[in-house]
C-alpha cells in the first residue's frame, strides 16, 4: 500500500477531531454571546428601575418604600456583578476552545501536507516508470 493510503485514516481522524473543535469553538462563542445579552439585560433593567426608584423619590415615598427600592436595587447589583463573573468564564472558555481548534487546525495542514508530498513523490514514481517503459519500447524498436 502506498504511503498517501496508509495515512487517509489518520488524516481523516486529524479532519473529524478539527471539525469536532470548530463545533465546539462555535457553541461556546453562542453561549458567551447569550451570556453577555443577559448581563446587558440585566444591567439595562437595573438602569430603568434606578431611575424609577429617583424618579419615585422626587414625588416623594415612604421610608419602607425607599427601603424596598434599596433592597432590590442591591439584588439587582448582585445580578450584575454575578453575571459579569458568567461572562468572564465564557470568554475564557472561548479562548481555551479557540486555542484547542487552532492546535487541531495546525495538525490536520500539516498532516495535508505531508500527504501532497507522499501523493506528489507517488506521481513522481509512475510517471518515470512509465517513462522508463517507453524509453525501453523506442529502444528495443518497432517490431
Amino acid at each position: 500500500m502506498v504511503p498517501s493510503k496508509r495515512l487517509q485514516p489518520v488524516q481523516r481522524a486529524a479532519q473529524s477531531r478539527e471539525n469536532d473543535a470548530a463545533r465546539e469553538l462555535g457553541d461556546s462563542q453562542r453561549r458567551m454571546r447569550d451570556q453577555e445579552e443577559k448581563l446587558g439585560d440585566l444591567k439595562r433593567y437595573h438602569q430603568e428601575y434606578l431611575e424609577r426608584f429617583e424618579a419615585t423619590a422626587r414625588q416623594g415615598m415612604s421610608a419602607k418604600q425607599m427601603q424596598e427600592y434599596r433592597v432590590f436595587l442591591e439584588k439587582l447589583d448582585r445580578a450584575v456583578q454575578e453575571q459579569e463573573k458568567v461572562v468572564l468564564a465564557s470568554k475564557n472558555e472561548c479562548v481555551t476552545r479557540k486555542e484547542q481548534w487552532q492546535q487541531k487546525r495546525v495538525r490536520t495542514q500539516a498532516l495535508g501536507k505531508v500527504m501532497d508530498r507522499f501523493r506528489s513523490a507517488e506521481q513522481k514514481a509512475v510517471d518515470k516508470r512509465e517513462q522508463d517503459e517507453i524509453d525501453d519500447r523506442n529502444q528495443r524498436g518497432p517490431r
